[in-house]
């Protein structure tokens, strides 16, 4: 009987045991596929540090995503930020990226892949560590021009002139045309850029057209325009870069060229900035005065679309709108008369400069009106 009654027990507590069990098994699965599966998660893959890629090459990013629809990467490199890719479909986990020339190289680069669109609680994730960037070496830039179907030429070739586009963007205030100079000055040399620099950018008198500034340097307007931004080091030290035009006049063509044919033969980086670069009174054809601003004047009554300067006071000033506008009760101020397209006059009262642009034609031009506190970018010369 003691026997049956142990058994008994015995049988019992084991059935106790595995109903347990049991039960401690269904929750662990419910904490997984709730708090575990269920939960969104994205991790890189690849690069995840200490990669060495290299520059003209395809490689591709790789991640795992869960409970994601769509990504976003970007490459840091220090502070900086750079898109890589948008929109991207989570799933595929992969993206194939093209290091074009252009790219900056060295090491200290990391890869962000995040939930896109970006909001604060997205996921995202980054490299457990940096990578590098590398160039590859070549004894000439043919190798280059050949894979990217356009002219690269080495830093000896005779008679080439370096131009680049500002990191940083400035309002109207640029301390006058000597401010605009200091600016690219101190960029190009932030960027290791050796020599002298000038800013491409005219005042209101018609000795300082942007052309003519330009003329009394010390090389004139002569040269082969290049990109300053180096492409590739070659095996003896020199660099490679980009071709922009083969002289003055085929470089300022580019402003006033379809977006299309720009596509084709400047960098995406340059020539996303291309469009919002301060400007001013170029040549013989800007206007002093009574600028039609187009861009942020949708909804201004027809005075605040019209400005009586093209160059924001001669570069001094950050403001949409003159200092005496509006009126105030008992005031009687006299505004610069505009003429609209139409030949209707009109007060003056919008405070804009000359500035490239990228019209609805998705044709580029270099006389659009913008506000004076917009933050536009400074082309910068080569002296």
């Amino acid at each position: 009987m003691n026997g049956s009654i142990t058994d008994k027990f015995t049988a019992e507590r084991s059935l106790f045991y595995l109903i347990v069990g049991g039960i401690l098994i269904a929750l662990i699965i419910i904490f997984y596929f709730f708090f575990v599966y269920g939960k969104k998660s994205i991790g890189i893959i690849s690069p995840n540090g200490a990669e060495k890629w290299e520059i003209g090459q395809t490689y591709e990013i790789t991640w795992k995503a869960k409970k994601i629809s769509k990504v976003g990467i970007v490459l840091f490199s220090q502070s900086e930020a750079k898109w890589i890719a948008k929109n991207v479909d989570a799933s595929a986990g992969k993206y194939e990226w093209k290091i074009y020339p252009g790219q900056q190289y060295g090491d200290g680069f990391w890869i962000a892949v995040f939930e896109y669109p970006w909001k604060k609680e997205n996921k995202v994730d980054y490299s457990n560590g940096p990578f590098v960037i590398t160039y590859p070496e070549m004894a000439n830039c043919d190798n280059l021009s050949f894979e990217n179907e356009w002219l690269f030429l080495a830093s000896n070739f005779p008679g080439i002139r370096k131009v680049f586009i500002t990191e940083q963007s400035y309002n109207g205030n640029l301390e006058g045309l000597e401010g605009a100079d200091r600016k690219c000055q101190q960029e190009a040399e932030n960027l290791g850029f050796q020599g002298t620099w000038r800013a491409f950018i005219g005042g209101e008198a018609d000795e300082e057209l942007a052309v003519k500034r330009l003329e009394k340097t010390s090389r004139g307007a002569d040269g082969i325009f290049v990109e300053a931004k180096s492409s590739a080091v070659l095996i003896r030290g020199d660099t490679c870069h980009r071709l922009l035009a083969k002289d003055f006049n085929q470089f300022l063509l580019r402003f006033s060229n379809p977006l299309t044919i720009n596509s084709d033969k400047l960098s995406p980086e340059f020539l996303e900035k291309m469009d919002n670069i301060w400007l001013g009174r170029v040549n013989e054809n800007s206007k002093k005065s009574c600028a039609l601003v187009t861009i942020g004047s949708t909804y201004r009554n027809l005075a605040e679309k019209y400005s009586y300067t093209t160059t924001c006071q001669n570069w001094t000033q950050e403001r949409n709108l003159v200092q005496s506008y509006p009126l105030s009760a008992g005031e009687n101020p006299i505004f610069s008369t505009c003429y609209t397209g139409t030949g209707v006059a009109t007060n003056a009262v919008g405070l804009a400069g000359f500035s490239s642009a990228l019209t609805s034609e998705n044709k580029f031009t270099l006389n659009e009106g913008k506000y004076c506190d917009t933050k536009q970018y400074l082309l910068c010369i080569e002296d």
